[in-house]
């Protein structure tokens, strides 16, 4: 029973090898070449950014005022107290 099996995983592996065998790779055939009829030139220097101005990029920065947030023990109770008798009234 074990040779059988044996050759038949053999015999699969094989025709396996043989199915995956890759066909040479054809000629190019009827190609022809593509020329651009005009060419384009991309100016670098006209991408730089200015040197000579100086952006403070203040609309994008958050000042440290704003953050301000207060957690004390008594604050915190509270609102958890809140929150609790909230979902318990809507459990009900």
């Amino acid at each position: 029973m074990k040779k059988y099996i044996l050759l038949l995983v053999i015999l699969g592996l094989s025709i396996c090898g043989l199915l995956a065998q890759a066909a040479p790779a054809s000629e190019f055939r009827n190609v022809q070449s593509y020329v651009e009829k005009e060419a384009f030139t991309i100016d670098l220097k006209a991408l730089i950014p200015a040197s000579d101005e100086f952006r403070q990029k203040s609309d994008t920065y958050q000042k440290a005022g704003v953050y301000n947030f207060t957690f004390n023990k008594e604050s915190m109770r509270e609102n958890s107290e809140t929150l609790l008798n909230k979902w318990l009234k809507e459990s009900k």
